[in-house]
């Protein structure tokens, strides 16, 4: 399921939630009123009215610290022969080896190589059609009733499986729908898992080619470029976290400007629910129970989750305005250019349109401005870095998912339960 929520998650924005002050008016000179209204405000009906700005002075909230020379320590990124095997290792279970076995009669527990086709009303349905799938007797992947309906069929033999969705199925089309699954068992095979050792050139040949490996070495040296990548990566965000707790540390922020975090919550879930409906097909509700999370457990977890983000946001504000950083408008357009060819939005007004030009600026300010001080930090990479420095994790909490854990509900491929 592709994640266009990606946006910014291999930026700050995936670990401190920046960005999304939106509509706040900064350096202000300490001014508080919310009542001044954009052109477009007067354009849009009352529920498509641009929100009020919020006036303040951040130097009246943050008292900065040292912010410069911020000694860091994580651990290593460096891929190492041992990790390389480890994730071929984890590739490798997705591609089992099975041989034909002299066996002509199924049943339960075997592994068995079938022709399937599902039927409803007349027609097959999406997603209920295969040739040569191999099936577990008794591992509960298939519908009830369709395994338990080949235990005792011959190898070459064809039935009929009429068959109920359960009420609850994640497809609504098929859900409590009744269907025939016309199968033919094609034979029984036996199931071995291919490990590093074994591999040799022409399993790979077999099973990787389609992604450009015919051999071993290729195997291995594809595999250790993109676990590279994935930590340069992952380096990225996690020294950008690192620096922003430290900033959070030697710097002080005295509450936050009138009603500027109840704005941040709400726009931070009209997002969260906008990227739930376009990348989930889920509503806030569907969502909370998938998870399991009560509404006021959820709305707990954002507020502070947000309040987090505000720190780190007016610290960098703050920082910015000491340090004259200005945005160049040159550079950021560039910006947007990258995130669009790196996360495969169709356009720039396509990421525009989801996420809204101010708040992918603010994000773009704030990475400007973090990074400065990530030039100016001591930071130290090594395997010797105690493991609770590291603030962020390769399970990192992200935008459009947060607060739940990255366990995603998929719509299994039919006849799966």
């Amino acid at each position: 399921m592709k994640k266009k929520l990606m946006l910014l998650l291999c930026t700050v924005c995936a670990v401190t939630l920046l960005g999304g002050c939106g509509t706040g008016n900064k350096n202000t000179g300490g001014k508080k009123e919310s009542t001044e209204k954009t052109e477009k405000t007067e354009e849009k009906d009352d529920s498509e009215k641009e929100k009020a700005s919020i006036e303040y002075n951040v130097d009246d909230y943050v008292e900065l610290g040292e912010y410069k020379g911020l000694e860091v320590s994580l651990g290593t990124y460096e891929v190492k022969d041992e990790d390389v095997k480890s994730r071929i290792e984890s590739i490798l279970t997705s591609y089992p080896v099975y041989e034909d076995l002299d066996k002509d009669t199924v049943e339960d527990g075997d592994f068995v190589n079938i022709d399937y086709e599902g039927i409803k009303d007349g027609e097959a349905f999406n997603g209920g059609t295969a040739e040569g799938a191999v099936l577990e007797i008794g591992s509960n992947s298939f519908i009830d009733g369709f395994e338990e309906g080949l235990i005792g069929k011959k190898v070459g033999e064809k039935t009929d499986l009429n068959l109920t969705f359960p009420e609850d199925y994640q497809n609504e089309e098929l859900a409590g729908q009744e269907v025939v699954f016309h199968v033919t068992v094609n034979k029984i095979v036996s199931k071995t898992d291919m490990t590093y050792d074994q591999m040799d050139d022409a399993f790979v040949a077999e099973n990787m080619s389609s992604q450009g490996y015919n051999n071993v070495e290729e195997f291995e040296k594809g595999v250790r470029e993109q676990m590279e990548q994935d930590n340069e990566s992952r380096k990225k965000v996690e020294t950008q976290a690192a620096v922003l707790q430290k900033l959070r540390e030697v710097c002080k922020v005295n509450g936050f400007p009138e009603g500027l975090l109840e704005q941040k919550i709400e726009e931070y879930m009209e997002r969260f629910e906008n990227n739930m409906s376009t990348s989930y097909g889920m509503k806030l509700e569907d969502y909370l129970q998938a998870t399991g999370t009560t509404e006021e457990a959820f709305n707990e977890q954002v507020k502070q989750l947000m309040a987090e983000s505000l720190e780190g946001d007016l610290i960098l504000e703050a920082i910015a305005g000491k340090e004259h950083v200005e945005t160049e408008e040159k550079e950021y357009e560039a910006y947007k250019k990258s995130v669009v060819e790196e996360y495969g939005y169709a356009s720039e007004e396509a990421l525009v349109e989801q996420y809204g030009e101010e708040y992918i600026k603010s994000i773009y300010e704030n990475e400007q401005v973090l990074n400065m001080v990530i030039e100016q930090a001591n930071i130290t990479y090594s395997e010797q870095s105690q493991e609770g420095e590291t603030p962020a994790s390769d399970g990192e909490t992200q935008e459009g998912e947060t607060p739940a854990s990255d366990g995603e509900t998929q719509e299994g491929e039919t006849p799966a339960s």
